[in-house]
């Protein structure tokens, strides 16, 4: 663009200072053509004077007697005439010269503002179209951030609604499964305490329904603490106690705390630990719990004799925790959804042992230490219930 604009002023430059050489020139050479046409003339009328004043003279005495400047009164006339025609006749020539080559000069410069009119007009133009357009695409672009903005309030809204209908139905299910299993043991106990009261039992009868008023009110308490449990690690105000510690040899002596008590109870257990330590920050007290709701799951659902499982590694990502163990596993219609609060392993809920909060609390508390656990398909194919416990090591720096 800066090329052809200095080719431009270049070639007007050019063309004025050309026309200007060329019209001095027509002014020179048309001035020579001119007095040497009028001197022709002059010689002419001058000769014819020089015969006519001068008898007996011919053509070229006159033309020589002109030459060597003999003039008469006459012919002094003559030439102060001619004089003053050819001053006005150059006069005359000079002027047109100049105002024709001002007129060519002129168009041609006239011609050159025109065609740079027009490109800044069409400049201009271009430079509002641009505008126009980026306008316009300022204003979609901004449009399109609005109805994103409108959009993701919408879909968020809809999210929280599903949210909190979500949570209102397992609020009502989470009161309505508290009311069924708090409702069975009570029952038990209010009819048991109204034979005593009434008197109808003997004493053998007595101390049965004593027994059972005992049992039925230690279930109530289970459950109880079950669902203060439960409540308390979904309070946001609750907060975890994380200190470091070696993880693996906690891990060995809660299993060997529990080694005699299952071994009365005829079940066997095999660990498979590391010998080096795993440093990892942790809640002792809460982690405590996530294992015993294993165990204790694994020993009330199955028969005597149930191996139970337990393994550890560890490397600088994770470590990771296996348990589980050899007896009757997790019914298939339950696998999907056995972390969710009240879900136990018979449909019949009168029927099942325990709360059905184990899993729940466990799963809030492994997620609590930035873990995952999850039931996984033993791959030796040994246990058919096998729990998988992901701890994420923080990455450092």
């Amino acid at each position: 663009m800066k090329k052809a604009k200095k080719k431009k002023k270049r070639s007007l430059s050019f063309f004025v200072i050309s026309n200007v050489i060329v019209m001095v020139l027509s002014i020179i050479i048309g001035a020579n053509l001119e007095e040497t046409m009028l001197s022709q003339v002059l010689m002419e009328k001058l000769k014819k004077q020089y015969v006519a004043e001068n008898e007996g003279a011919t053509l070229k005495m006159a033309e020589k007697a002109v030459l060597h400047n003999e003039y008469s009164e006459g012919m002094k006339d003559i030439i102060y005439e001619f004089s003053s025609y050819f001053f006005v006749l150059q006069l005359a020539m000079i002027v047109l010269i100049i105002a024709l080559f001002m007129w060519i000069i002129l168009r041609k410069v006239h011609k050159e503002l025109h065609s740079f009119e027009v490109a800044l007009n069409s400049i201009s133009n271009i430079d509002v179209q641009d505008w126009e357009v980026v306008t316009i695409n300022s204003d979609i672009k901004e449009f399109d951030s609005i109805c994103t903005s409108y959009n993701s309030m919408v879909t968020k809204l809809q999210n929280s609604e599903e949210k909190r209908s979500k949570l209102e139905g397992q609020r009502r299910q989470l009161t309505a499964d508290i009311s069924h299993d708090l409702k069975t043991p009570i029952t038990v106990i209010q009819g048991y305490a109204k034979a005593l009261h009434d008197g109808v039992a003997d004493e053998d009868a007595e101390q049965k329904y004593l027994d059972a008023i005992y049992t039925k009110t230690e279930m109530v308490a289970e459950l109880i603490n079950t669902f203060h449990e439960y409540s308390k690690l979904d309070h946001p105000q609750f907060d975890f106690t994380m200190t470091e510690g070696d993880l693996c040899e906690y891990f060995r002596e809660y299993l060997a705390m529990k080694y005699e008590e299952l071994d009365l109870a005829c079940f066997e257990l095999e660990a498979d630990l590391p010998e080096e330590a795993v440093q990892f920050v942790f809640d002792h007290t809460q982690l405590k719990r996530v294992f015993e709701n294993l165990i204790t799951n694994s020993f009330r659902h199955n028969p005597e004799g149930t191996v139970i499982y337990a393994d550890m590694s560890a490397d600088d990502k994770a470590v990771i925790i296996h348990m589980g163990d050899d007896g009757k596993g997790i019914p298939t219609e339950i696998r999907d959804t056995i972390f969710e609060p009240f879900v136990v392993g018979s449909k019949s809920r009168t029927a099942s042992k325990g709360s059905g909060l184990g899993l729940a609390i466990s799963k809030r508390i492994v997620e609590a230490h930035g873990g995952t656990i999850s039931l996984k398909d033993d791959p030796t194919g040994k246990y058919s219930t096998y729990y998988e416990i992901v701890l994420k090591r923080p990455v450092n720096g």
